[in-house]
């Protein structure tokens, strides 16, 4: 049985020390579904805010002809954010502390999206 969009972001954030929330979202600024960890983090804004910025990206990717985004990273003073396309229209938007093991993240983050990207079709 394939996993809901919840457990894809629960075994995200979960799965790496200092993982903060997740959010899948469309790239019309419409959450799917969010997982957070106790105490809470507007990642619903984040993701909104930031899709913003990935539609910046994929314009300029385009205009130089570098091929299609799958992965941006932001480190902010506050935390790391990861964001990586599930499909054309919807990313996953990752909030960590600094600190925590980006390799890992990054690891988790493509195997989540490949997992949503098979429930979004």
């Amino acid at each position: 049985m394939a996993a809901s969009f919840r457990e894809i972001l629960m075994g995200l954030v979960e799965g790496v020390e200092g993982g903060a929330a997740a959010t899948l979202m469309g790239m019309d600024g419409i959450s799917v579904e969010q997982y957070m960890k106790a105490g809470g983090y507007d990642v619903e804004t984040v993701g909104v805010e930031y899709g913003k910025v990935i539609d910046e990206i994929r314009k300029a990717s385009s205009l130089l002809d570098l091929g299609s985004v799958e992965e941006v990273m932001v480190a902010t003073a506050a935390s790391d954010l990861l964001l990586r396309m599930a499909t054309q229209d919807y990313y996953i938007a990752f909030v960590l502390s600094h600190g925590s093991n980006m390799g890992k993240a990054r690891y988790l983050m493509r195997k989540a999206a490949e997992a949503a990207s098979v429930e979004l079709v």
